[in-house]
């Protein structure tokens, strides 16, 4: 019995160290020097242990493996998680009182007058972030001649697809199965660079109310397609570690630019099939994108107000495609293991340069079942910083990147609270509970 026991002991210790030195290999080309310096410490040591054991009396064999297989029983097991009602909005959301439109409000305009004689309070916030740089302006904390260019030349681009977003028709309609044509739009958004595809119907809380921006502000907005084809498309994670300098707005403006590209042409493509279609792209939205995403499966709203996605957690950006070609809605049910995750880790609130994510466990807002962050408060930093920052994007544990040793620690996180406990602790011990943004300088040095 006493040899049985050594043998499965051996085996589990050769499975752990296979872990450990994945996540050690992980960690290397993820260039996460404190991770590294301590898995290759816990790997020293479990090889310290792998030798003892030969020297260890056989009879504690047996309760070694007792002990070792309790520990791999709890980690396996899965609960129940609590099932979270997210109230629906009975109202809808005005888009004239998104941040950006409002940044975009020039001053002695009608619009601004009229929108300020209607929200003093608003006046009163915005008037802070207005006396501060801005968004890649000379001046701001972080401000990067090249960078800031780049950023700003992909912005225009993204520009450029505007004329685009929304075109007639052809006369001639597809006999093709909707079912069909779905799949093709599933497998071609993926091969031009989409994470994950989703559909749904398009529910009136998805809807703004009004246009916030461009030439038709402030009419009401009228969409009448049934279905939306929601994708995702990454941000790079060596990027993101840069928050939040220059090369997060990059990444930033560069995803939008991708997510945009793929819109166009997925909504390009309906339109020649005979189908009515549009492209919500950056700074022409008709709807809002992560709620409709979260209902097409995507991902869950956490706690920094953002999607969280199974593979990239919130460091992804959204495009969306409203249609009435008919689609099949996905049913999926939401992960709620990442709202209880974000109860308990709070490190984008302990991060967040500008204060602006709520730490409170409370779930519920007056709106919905949700955190609310405070836009004005993380905008009027981006105006300092003159990017758009990234740090809770960066430092949120379901950020890392999609391979191995990381996605098994996603699929333990599903499966109970202790769990999610112990995540949260080795992440803070391997990764920092503040961890430190890369330098600027290693980046020039690699170019």
């Amino acid at each position: 019995m006493e040899k049985v026991a050594l043998y499965l002991l051996l085996t589990i210790l050769l499975l752990t160290g296979v872990l450990l030195i994945s996540f050690l290999i992980s960690s290397f080309f993820e260039n996460e020097k404190k991770a590294i310096k301590r898995s290759f410490v816990i790997l020293s040591i479990w090889c310290v242990v792998f030798i003892v054991l030969f020297f260890i009396p056989n009879s504690f064999y047996l309760w070694l493996l007792i002990v070792s297989m309790a520990v791999f029983v709890l980690v396996m097991v899965k609960f129940g998680n609590q099932e979270i009602n997210f109230k629906v909005p009975d109202q809808k959301f005005d888009e004239r009182d998104v941040i950006f439109s409002r940044n975009a409000l020039q001053k002695g305009t009608q619009n601004y007058h009229s929108y300020y004689d209607k929200n003093p309070d608003k006046k009163l916030l915005d008037d802070k972030f207005r006396k501060e740089p801005g968004l890649l302006s000379k001046g701001s904390y972080f401000y990067n001649e090249l960078m800031f260019s780049a950023a700003d030349a992909t912005f225009q681009t993204v520009n450029l697809l505007q004329p685009l977003v929304d075109n007639n028709p052809s006369k001639l309609k597809s006999e093709l199965p909707d079912s069909e044509i779905a799949e093709f739009i599933t497998n071609w958004a993926k091969k031009l660079g989409a994470c994950d595809v989703g559909f749904t119907t398009i529910k009136p809380h998805h809807l703004y109310s009004h246009i916030g921006r461009g030439e038709d502000y402030g009419k009401k907005v009228e969409l009448d397609h049934e279905f939306a084809i929601v994708f995702t498309v990454e941000m790079n994670h060596n990027s993101m570690q840069y928050n939040p300098q220059g090369p997060v707005i990059m990444e930033s403006a560069q995803q939008y630019l991708n997510a945009g590209q793929i819109a166009v042409q997925i909504a390009s493509f309906l339109c020649n099939l005979g189908y009515d279609a549009r492209a919500h792209i950056d700074a022409n939205y008709r709807l809002i994108c992560p709620t409709v995403a979260m209902d097409a499966g995507l991902g869950v709203i956490g706690r920094m107000g953002l999607l969280i996605t199974p593979k990239y957690g919130p460091r992804v950006r959204i495009g969306v495609v409203s249609t009435n070609l008919n689609l099949q809605e996905m049913k999926k049910v939401p992960d709620y293991s990442v709202i209880h995750f974000c109860n308990i880790c709070k490190k984008c609130a302990e991060n967040c340069p500008s204060k602006s994510i709520s730490y409170s466990s409370q779930k519920a807002s007056a709106i919905n079942d949700r955190w609310n962050i405070k836009h004005e408060k993380c905008y009027t930093y981006w105006c300092k910083a003159g990017t758009d920052c990234g740090r809770c994007m960066a430092v949120c544990p379901y950020s890392h990147p999609n391979n191995f040793p990381h996605n098994l620690i996603r699929w333990m996180l599903k499966r109970n609270p202790v769990n999610r406990l112990i995540a949260l602790k080795l992440d803070n011990f391997f990764y920092g509970r503040k961890p430190k943004s890369y330098p600027l300088k290693n980046l020039m040095n690699s170019n």
